[in-house]
């Protein structure tokens, strides 16, 4: 792998970032305060954060963007300004489900027929406008319809998470697929849906990413008493082996993919950049519970021991390391 495809992609995501700001700037701050007056609601402190800080400010950038760096192809404003829409939709949607208990029968009709629905909450109307907004202007609304079922069925299917004695194959299952059907959503807005060999790609990367997320969402997860492989997890050296493979699985794919070698490479090392920091995450649960036995309570805790703080410049070093290997590894 040629060494200076590393600074290439940094130079690449730094670069996008930059761009969303400005955006974001220009765009998702004021549509935000116009939602607030128009609707006559607030966003919550956790909502906006998701919204400025995460969902709408790097998921462009790192998901999208690089679909269209491998593609050949310009991350065009129309683009951008729908991926930085469905980051508002996201994090809103997870709490329909998650925080105000919304009937399934009224999220299906909010996502599927948005004109029609009669909308309460603040949520709800946010979330009414900007899907009726998407489906206008969405190149393929057919894939993009058939992503946001995928997606409303895994949130219906999450609720078996709060079982304590889930088992094992199904939570994986649940985990990997949520997190596939999350990545993939997000390319099915740009100006090219994704073909059947991408999506196999896709389906890698967003179980990986799933799995990261609640890595670091350990704290969280347990105190609300939601069942995740982490949280569950009884030996993370074998989670590490699992981990390993897939990443392993998800390079074939990525290599196999019909692009030049050095668009290929780039493309790899930004995704891997996610899943290092999920190596840094593993290693350090590995730590802990090498401490703190196999078996041990997590909610005895507080919240300080189960938060990873990828500040700190001991994992910084080795989510580079890990950003180095992962994307050389067969």
């Amino acid at each position: 792998m040629n060494i200076l495809n590393y600074f290439s992609a940094f130079f690449q995501v730094v670069k996008e970032i930059r761009t969303q700001q400005r955006f974001n700037k220009d765009f998702l701050v004021p549509y935000l305060k116009e939602l607030e007056e128009s609707h006559k609601g607030k966003f919550s402190e956790e909502q906006r954060f998701k919204i400025e800080k995460y969902y709408g400010l790097l998921i462009g950038p790192i998901l999208c963007a690089t679909y269209k760096m491998l593609y050949g192809e310009e991350f065009t404003k129309e683009e951008r300004k729908r991926a930085t829409l469905f980051g508002i939709l996201t994090p809103l949607g997870d709490d329909l489900f998650d925080v105000y208990n919304l009937p399934i029968e009224k999220i299906t009709q909010l996502t599927f027929e948005p004109e029609n629905y009669q909308a309460a909450l603040f949520a709800e109307k946010v979330v009414k406008e900007i899907q009726a907004s998407l489906l206008k202007v969405v190149p393929h609304k057919k894939e993009y319809l058939a992503a946001s079922k995928d997606v409303l069925d895994l949130q219906v299917a999450t609720a078996a998470q709060t079982k304590k004695n889930i088992e094992t194959t199904l939570l994986e299952e649940i985990t990997f697929r949520k997190g596939a059907v999350s990545v993939i959503i997000y390319h099915q807005i740009l100006n090219e849906s994704a073909n059947e060999q991408m999506l196999k790609v896709l389906n890698e990367v967003g179980g990986l990413y799933q799995l990261g997320n609640d890595l670091f969402d350990v704290y969280k997860d347990t105190r609300d008493g939601i069942q995740t492989i982490p949280n569950s997890c009884k030996d993370f050296n074998e989670l590490k082996k699992k981990f390993m493979e897939k990443v392993s699985y998800m390079n074939q794919l990525i290599y196999s993919l019909p692009y030049e070698k050095e668009k290929l490479e780039k493309f790899s090392i930004i995704l891997h950049s996610i899943n290092a920091r999920s190596m840094v995450a593993i290693e350090e649960w590995t730590a802990f519970q090498d401490k703190y036995g196999k078996d041990v309570d997590l909610k005895r805790f507080e919240r300080k021991a189960l938060i990873i703080d990828m500040e700190k410049p001991r994992l910084f070093v080795r989510w580079l390391y890990h950003t180095w290997k992962l994307p050389r590894l067969q």
